[in-house]
Order: structure tokens, then C-alpha cells, then sequence
């Protein structure tokens, strides 16, 4: 088989193979930039209701609370769809977990030094309308509430925060619907912040 350009013909194949492949480029590149646009778009419109929702003025009232938890529904379903890049959602939830509620497994709910917003009835009246963010919070693990909220005062004390506070995003995170391939290197993303 010989290679070279006998006729027009040839010519005009060549020509049309090289503006086939620049354009899937070219669709290629679109498609990142795309991706990068929405992911930017989310976190903006997310920093905006959560500044927004912490702006409002009293304590956190049940009003508040439920507009706070439809946030994070909403933030945890862009997670699970991919519209915000699983870093950003490891740093967000680690930033939720002073002021989210915690389950066992059977949907108990764990009395935390940190959690005394409302009563246990009023927070699964709230937590009742957003099935992902109560899914997300039932731990299937035990996790140490002390150290996770422990106030830091040397460099033991803050590794022993961390490790603990990792293995609280993995648990939330882990519960969300997210693919399989990000479940697997979650706990690597979470432990490399």
C-alpha cells in the first residue's frame, strides 16, 4: 500500500480527516471547559445561599435549620452528579459537620456535645423532607465525637481532630450516590487535604 496524494480526490479525504480530528479536539476542548464553568457556577450559587442563610439574623431556629439542610440536599445532590468536584465537597462537608446532626445506623440519634439546636422529634420533622441529607448523616461506623469537635491546642491534638474528622467525611460522603471509582478513592482525596 502506498502512501501520497495521486488525485483530488485523495486530497480532499486528507483535508476532510484532518478537520474531523481538529474538530473532535476542539469538541473535547469544549467539553472541559464546559464542565469547569458549571462546577464554578454551582460552587458560586452555593457560597451565595449559604452566606445568605448565615446572614439571617437569631440562632438557629427551625426556619433556618431547614433552609440550612436544603443547602446541604442540595449541595450533596451535585456531588452526586457530578457538578462539584469531589474536593470541594470533602472540604464543604468537613465545614457541615459543626452543624449537622448524627444518626447510627438504625436511624438513632447521637447526642453530640455540639448538636443542640432542636430536639430530636423537630430535627427528623426537618430531616424527614430531605431523605439524602438524613441518609447521608446515619453513620454505619462509630466515630468519637470528642475528638472531632476537640478544641486544638497542641499538634497531637489537632492530628487526632483531623484523623477523626476524616473518617466522618468518608462516613457521609460514602452514604451519598456517588460512582463507584470515587468511593474508591475517597479515602485517599479526604486524607491528602
Amino acid at each position: 500500500m502506498e502512501f501520497g496524494v495521486k488525485s483530488y480526490k485523495d486530497l480532499l479525504e486528507f483535508i476532510s480527516y484532518i478537520f474531523t480530528s481538529l474538530s473532535l479536539i476542539g469538541i473535547l476542548v469544549a467539553y472541559i471547559f464546559s464542565k469547569k464553568q458549571i462546577h464554578f457556577t454551582v460552587m458560586q450559587k452555593c457560597i451565595s445561599d449559604f452566606r445568605e442563610i448565615s446572614r439571617q439574623k437569631g440562632s438557629f431556629d427551625k426556619e433556618i435549620l431547614s433552609q440550612y439542610f436544603e443547602l446541604v440536599n442540595e449541595e450533596f445532590f451535585y456531588t452526586e452528579n457530578n457538578y462539584l468536584p469531589i474536593k470541594v465537597a470533602i472540604e464543604w462537608v468537613d465545614g457541615m459537620i459543626d452543624y449537622l446532626p448524627f444518626f447510627d445506623k438504625k436511624g438513632e440519634f447521637l447526642k453530640d456535645q455540639n448538636w443542640n439546636r432542636l430536639d430530636y422529634s423537630e430535627t427528623i420533622q426537618i430531616l424527614n423532607s430531605y431523605p439524602r441529607v438524613y441518609e447521608s448523616l446515619k453513620l454505619k461506623f462509630n466515630v468519637d465525637f470528642n475528638s472531632i469537635y476537640l478544641e486544638i491546642t497542641n499538634e497531637i491534638d489537632l492530628q487526632k481532630r483531623k484523623l477523626e474528622r476524616d473518617k466522618l467525611i468518608y462516613a457521609i460522603i460514602v452514604n451519598l450516590n456517588i460512582g463507584f471509582c470515587t468511593k474508591l478513592r475517597l479515602k485517599k482525596l479526604i486524607s491528602s487535604r
